[in-house]
This record gives C-alpha cells, structure tokens and sequence, in this order.
C-alpha cells in the first residue's frame, strides 16, 4: 500500500475540550491512531463536492451558550471546510500571505456540523432577544442547533455566529445548511510527511535487523527527523513547508515530485548521507530505476520553472505599465491637490469682518468731510479730527467703539442663530429602524424581494413626513439639526432606490411583453397553429403583481403603458382569427359576428382588468375595501373622477382609440368588407337599354344588392357587439367606430345607412348626405 493511500484514510474528528465547557478540538483520525490537529493540516482538509460554495474565510463574533451565568461573543477567524467549522485566534493567522494564509497555531476549536439545524431570529430581527445587550447587537446572528439522531447520544449546545451585514449571514447560513446535510466524513489531502513516514514503515519491514552500527546511525536520524519536525512546527517554517508543498502539487499533481523537492531543496542536503540511507533499504538494481525517476523530476521542474518564470515575467510587465498610469494618476491628484491648498488658504486670509467695518468707517468719514467743508478756512484744521474742538484721540477712540460693537453684534446674531437651531425644547423621538432602512432595501432589492422592498420604501417616507410635519406644528417638539440632516440623506436615497426599484420593475414588465410578442409572431407564421390562439387569456394576467407595486410606487403611468403593451397583443390575436372556410354569404356575416364579438370583449375585458389594478391598489393603500366603489366597478366614467388618475385614465382611451382604428382596417380589408362588390358603377359608362328578362347588367346589380345586404348584417353585427361591450364599461366608442367604418365604404355609405336597423339611425344619419342623388342615378341607369 502507498503513502498516498494511507493518508486518504486521515479523516477529521473532534473531542470536547477539558479545559472550558462546551468547546470541541478537532482530532486526526487515522483507523486507530489518532493525534492532534496540527497548523500544518489545515490547507489539506477537504471541502464536500456539490455542496454551496464555501463564503471567503474571515472574522466573525462566536458564542457558544453552555450554562455561563453572563453571554459573551468573541472574534475569530472563520475556516469552512467539509463538516467541521473551524476557528482560529485572529493573532494566529497571517492575513498578509496572499491566497494561501499561513496558520501559526492550532485552531481554539471547531463545530462539528452534523446533525444541525441552522435557524434564524425570529420575526425578520437581526438578533436574538437575549443578545440585544451584547456585542451582537453591530450585527446579524444566526444559530446552530445539534439535534441528536440516536438515543444515548451526546448533546451539543447551541453556537452562535454573527456577521457584520445581511448578505454574509445568508451566505454562511446556506453553507453550513448544505453541509450539515450530506453528513459525509472529512477527510484529508495526502502529505508529504506522512507519505515519507509510511515508505520508512514499509521498508524497514521488508529488510532484516540493521546492525549495531546501522542502528545508531538510524538513531541519530532519527534524532535529526525529530529536530526537523520541531523546527517545521515553528510559525515560519510551517508555513514556508505547506506553501512549497501547495506550489508544486498545484503546477504537478505528483506527490513524489512534491516530496521530492521540499527534502532535496533543504540548505543543508548531504549527498553522501542520502546515498547511505538509500544503499540500507535498496539493492543496486532500485539505483537504475531511482536515477530515471530523478532525472524524470529535473525535467519536470526545468518545465515548471521555465513557465513560471514566464508567467511572472508577464506579471512583471503589467504591474510595470499599472504603476506607470497609477503614477501619472498620482501626479495630476497631487497638482489638484496643490492648486485646492493654495486656493483654501487665500480664502483663510480674507476677513470680511474688517470689510464691513471699512465701509462703516468710508461712510462716517465721509460724513466728517461733508462737515469739514461746511467750516470755515480758519476751523479746517480743527474739523479734521471732529466737530467743536474735538481732537485727534478722541475721534479715533470713537472709532473703535464703533468697530466693537459692529464685531459684537455680529457674535450677538451668530449666537442667536445658534439658539435658534438649538433649543431648549424637547427633541422628537426618531425610529432607530430608519437608520437601516436603506441597507434592508437594498438587500430585498438584490434579492429581487420587490414587494417587501416597496412595503418597507412607502411605510418609511410615512415615518418621514410625519416626523416633518410634527416638527414643522406649533409645538414643543423639534427636530434636531442632526436629525433633520439625516432625515434629508434617508429621503434622498429612498427617493433614488425607489426610482431603481420601479425601472426594474419596468424592465421586467418590457422584457416580458417583448418575449409574448416573438412567440406570437413566430406561432403566426405556423400552420399548424391556426386553430389556436397564440397568446392564452389565462395567462395574460402574469403582470398583474408587477402593475401592482408601480401603482404603490406612484408610477400610474409606467404602469398604464405597460398594461396597454400586454393588452395590444390579445387584440392583435383576435383581428388575426382565422376566417371561416366557406366563400358564402353566410359565412361571411358569421365571421364577422365571431371577428367583432372576440375583439370587443377583449378591449372590454381589458378596460375591466384596468379598472380592478387601480380599485385595489386603492383599496390596498387605504387599507379598507372601498364598498361603494365595489358596486359599479365597471364604469369607467364612475371611476375616473374619484381613484383613477388623469394620465393612466387618458393612456387607456387613446390606447382604444388606436386599437379601434386597427379593428376598422381589419374589418374593412381583406377580412370582411374588401370580400363585398360594394362600389357602384362608373358614371360615365354609356347608358344600355333595358333588356327584358333579365340580363348581364341585370345580374351586376342583383350582385352588388347582395353584395350590400352582406355589409349591412357584417356592420350591424359590429356595431351590436360594440355598443353591448363597451357601453358597459362606460366607454361609448360605437360612433367612433361609425366612423372609421364609414371611410372603408367605398362611396356605398348611404345605400347601407338605408339597410341598417333603425336603431342605428343616430350612427348613420351623416352616411346619407349626398346619398340620394348616387341613389337616384343609378336607378336612372336601370
């Protein structure tokens, strides 16, 4: 058996510490040896395959609740490797070592993962109840439970970890979950040294009793194996072994070349000592074999030396051009820096203070020269100084006294300001949650937990105004400068992360619409697919979540255009019904019924849809059904004054405007009416005589009589379904519709206004002018 398979079977355990209650250490466990875990083993545990991706290894606070009278967390380093959550004094861990961190000391312990239950504070809290008053409380705490699965078993107190965000408290509770669950041994990468240890056993088994002299020689390597294992348990020579050790079995995977690298490269290799050693345990013909294998390792690592030389030289290079722009950055910082320092300390040297008083003193000056000039030629040298025999002295003591009292008063109003901003009264006490009010929607936001995000936005600028509103009320109560500047920077950022939340809400709504609209497509131009519908009306109603929270938001509009975006492709499914296969009249009334009746009670059925987003989310914010509004629910004209608001309301008519002219081109066209003979005979044909019996002519006529007779039915069944859908939803659009018809008529209007049901009168009335004398010629033409 080889070294590397013995060490296969090293697997992690653990026993209670003796020395403090409720603390496990972590064993090595090896069939029935079993040792300490040593600094050296950590790189070589395994992680589970398939399990959730270990967080990076870092610091957080650790409690273990084992009956102490007093709860303390204390900060370690975190190592996630297998079922074993291994912590380390942050003294004891060399953070500076680049991806491969170096233990100086075994771990203070370990919690074992099996048969665990990870569980959070109940309540969305960050912490537990009893840990307010702790250390715990600057983060977010989660909780290992051990569960026994047998009978007699020993039971684990519970362990307590807490991370300094949310998102590290996800990340670590998912890991440790997922490995708790596999319950799975831990085993450990082979070695080196236990690799070399296992060759010894097995070579010394297989040749006789060395002697005398052999055996104090093997003593006194032993001795040295001894030394050197004490030396490599050091902090540094530990770390620069298992460093080596990783380098190599990362550039080869064979461990041999591993071993042999680190016990060749030693500054104190003795060739003849090794050659000894060898010759004990090996014949002359293991020398060949051993010679090739060295020579196999020297061109291995000639390779492996070669490419990492060319690898740094790269790396070389790259850092050379980094630093090149990074100091040409430092450069132009430092001018920048430079140019500001220069122009703080020209702003530091002016005194406004003495500006102000120099224009007081202009003016009194002024003032005294006016009364200078007034005096006579003998008194001009008196006045200079002052009025009436006033002197020098006195004249600038007044001075002073004026300069004084402008710096005083000046003090006396920065002073009341202050007082102002500072008050006696009492301050207005300020939610602690609005503090993390933005950290915990940017949380739900990543987590795409809209909904709580939106709940959590609108309930704290409610907090916000009304906290503003009280303080802006004739009362005792003010807010503080600092809380005011506070409140301002939450209202700041709500408003940003509300507008963040709403483009993504968006975005999702348009990425939606856009992929319903190519399946849509791509089914239309399938023939296999004309006998059903393309976009179901089941699930049309998918975005009505997402309308819902733009309502919240305030964003009507967004949440108009996209329900209209959704909505236009149900109508354009309908207008592309398949027609019916016969080429009668009948079945081009029928069509026409079936054609008019699916696409009004469609757009009716979209107007309803709209009218409910708004009801309730109305009802929703107001936090009450509204059971007068719940009556007529159905009635956009009852609505629209009270709930709905003026942009979504005129979105939404406009948007059936449009639709409707799209349905009257459809109908108009190669659907229905382009079908019909409908446009009369040319005026300037020459006139036949009438042939008794029946005739070519005869026969036209009779064709395009019937030919209207079939637009009429086809007209009065739009108008019928028009006004029987969209009437009830208080949105009379048939008039509108008269008219779009009226320009696909080709010039027949009036002859079919005169076919229609006279309940169609106050549509048609206006087909008729003009009508009669087209009516009478061609009566004159028969």
């Amino acid at each position: 058996m080889s070294g590397a398979t013995l060490d296969r079977t090293e697997q992690i355990s653990f026993r209670m510490d003796e020395e403090e209650l409720g603390r496990y250490l972590p064993v090595v466990k090896k069939g029935e040896i079993q040792r300490e875990f040593e600094p050296e083993d950590m790189p070589r545990v395994l992680d589970f395959d398939g399990a959730v991706e270990a967080p990076i290894d870092g610091t957080l606070m650790f409690c273990v609740e084992a009956g102490q009278e007093e709860t303390k967390f204390y900060t370690y380093h975190f190592c996630l490797r297998g079922g074993f959550l291994f912590y380390f004094d942050i003294e004891d861990v060399d953070d500076n070592a680049g991806p491969y961190v170096t233990y100086h000391g075994p771990p203070k312990g370990v919690v074992p993962l099996d048969n665990v239950e990870v569980d959070y504070p109940p309540g969305g809290r960050r912490l537990f109840r009893e840990h307010a008053q702790s250390e715990a409380s600057r983060g977010y705490e989660i909780v290992m439970r051990h569960e026994p699965a047998e009978e007699g078993e020993e039971f684990r107190a519970p362990s307590f970890l807490v991370a300094d965000s949310l998102t590290r408290r996800e990340k670590w509770a998912d890991a440790i979950r997922s490995r708790s669950e596999m319950r799975l041994p831990t085993l450990l990468r082979a070695g080196y040294s236990s690799a070399r240890t296992a060759a010894t056993a097995v070579g010394a088994s297989d040749t006789p009793a060395p002697s005398a002299t052999q055996s104090t020689k093997a003593s006194v390597r032993n001795e040295e194996n001894i030394e050197l294992n004490k030396l490599s348990s050091s902090k540094g020579a530990a770390g620069k072994v298992s460093n080596v050790h990783q380098q190599v079995l990362r550039a080869s995977d064979d461990t041999n070349l591993a071993g042999a690298v680190i016990e060749f490269g030693t500054a104190d290799f003795d060739e003849t000592a090794w050659l000894n050693h060898f010759f004990q345990s090996h014949n002359d013909a293991d020398a060949v074999a051993k010679c090739e294998a060295m020579e196999k390792w020297q061109m291995d690592m000639k390779r492996d030396l070669k490419g990492a030389v060319l690898e740094q030289y790269e790396y070389f290079v790259q850092a050379s051009g980094e630093m090149t722009t990074m100091g040409q950055e430092v450069t132009a910082l430092r001018d920048q820096i430079e140019k500001q320092k220069l122009i703080l300390n020209e702003m530091k040297t002016i005194d406004f203070t003495g500006s102000a008083n120099d224009d007081e003193r202009d003016e009194i000056m002024g003032r005294e020269q006016d009364d200078d000039d007034e005096l006579p030629e003998d008194d001009l040298d008196a006045g200079r100084f002052g009025r009436k025999g006033v002197d020098e002295k006195t004249f600038f003591s007044e001075l002073s006294s004026l300069d004084e009292g402008l710096a005083s008063g000046q003090r006396r109003s920065r002073d009341t300001e202050e007082e102002e901003d500072v008050e006696d009264a009492p301050p207005i006490d300020v939610p602690d949650w609005l503090d993390d009010t933005v950290e915990d929607i940017e949380s739900f936001v990543r987590e795409c937990r809209y909904s709580d995000a939106i709940e959590l936005y609108l309930k704290a600028k409610s907090e916000i105004a009304d906290l503003m509103d009280k303080h802006e009320r004739p009362t005792a109560y003010r807010l503080t400068l600092k809380q005011r500047d506070t409140l301002r920077s939450i209202k700041k950022q709500l408003e940003a992360l509300g507008q963040k939340i709403s483009d993504r809400l968006e975005d999702s709504l348009r990425r939606r619409n856009e992929a319903i609209r190519q399946v849509s497509k791509r089914e239309r131009g399938d023939m296999a697919a004309l006998l059903m519908p393309t976009i179901s009306p089941c699930a049309i109603n998918d975005d009505a979540l997402y309308l819902q929270m733009l309502v919240k938001m305030g964003r009507n509009k967004e949440a108009a255009d996209a329900f209209i975006a959704r909505r236009s492709l149900v109508l354009l499914d309908t207008l592309n019904e398949s027609p019916i296969s016969g080429a009668g009249s009948v079945d081009l009334v029928i069509y026409a019924a079936q054609l008019s009746q699916s696409f009004f009670s469609s757009l009716a059925s979209s107007v309803e849809s709209f009218l409910d987003l708004f009801l309730s989310s109305h009802s929703n914010m107001n936090g009450e059904a509204n059971e007068d509004l719940s009556m007529d629910a159905s009635s956009l004209q009852s609505l629209s004054s009270k709930n709905l608001p003026a942009g979504a309301t005129a979105s939404v008519v406009l948007w059936c405007d449009a639709e409707l002219t799209k349905f009257a081109n459809a109908f108009g066209g190669a659907r229905i009416l382009s079908n019909l003979a409908l446009s009369p005979p040319p005026r300037d044909e020459p006139k036949k005589p009438r042939v008794v019996g029946g005739g070519p002519a005869e026969d036209g006529m009779k064709d395009r009589k019937s030919a209207l007779d079939v637009a009429a039915q086809c007209i009065d069944q739009a108008f019928s379904y028009a006004a029987a859908n969209l009437d009830g939803v208080g949105l009379p659009l048939t008039p509108r519709l008269a008219e779009c018809i009226r320009a696909r008529l080709k010039g027949c209007e009036a002859e079919i206004s005169l076919l229609l049901d006279d309940k169609w009168d106050h549509l048609t009335k206006t087909w008729r002018s003009g009508g009669e004398e087209l009516n009478g010629s061609d009566h004159m033409g028969l």
